[in-house]
C-alpha cells in the first residue's frame, strides 16, 4: 500500500511539472497552429486549382495533363502555391518565436 501512496504520489508530481506551460507559450502555440491552418489552406486551394488545369486539359489514367503546357501550368501553380504556404508558415514561426522571447510582434 505504501509503494502505491509513493508511486501516485511522483505520478501526481511529474504531471504537475511537465504541465506547465507559460502564457507566452501558449500564445505562441495559438500562432503556429493558425499559421499551419492557413498553409495548408492555400496548399489545398493550389493544389485544387491545378486539378482543375489538368481537368480541363484532360487527364490521363495516370492523373497527369493531356499535354506538356497544361501540366506546366499546373505544376507552376502547385509549386506557387508551396512557395505561398511556406512563407505563411515561415512568418508565423517568427511572430511565434517572437512571443515566446517576450519581443513586441506587429500582427
Amino acid at each position: 500500500m505504501k509503494s502505491f501512496w509513493t508511486m501516485s504520489a511522483l505520478f501526481a508530481a511529474i504531471c504537475a511539472v511537465g504541465c506547465t506551460e507559460t502564457p507566452a507559450e501558449r500564445q505562441a502555440d495559438a500562432i503556429r497552429n493558425n499559421a499551419n491552418q492557413n498553409a495548408d489552406a492555400t496548399r489545398n486551394a493550389a493544389n485544387n486549382t491545378a486539378d482543375r488545369v489538368r481537368n480541363a486539359d484532360g487527364k490521363t489514367v495516370i492523373g497527369t495533363a493531356r499535354t506538356n503546357e497544361g501540366e506546366r501550368r499546373a505544376d507552376a501553380i502547385e509549386d506557387s502555391g508551396e512557395r505561398k504556404a511556406d512563407a505563411v508558415e515561415e512568418s508565423g514561426e517568427r511572430k511565434a518565436d517572437a512571443v515566446e522571447a517576450g519581443k513586441p510582434v506587429i500582427p
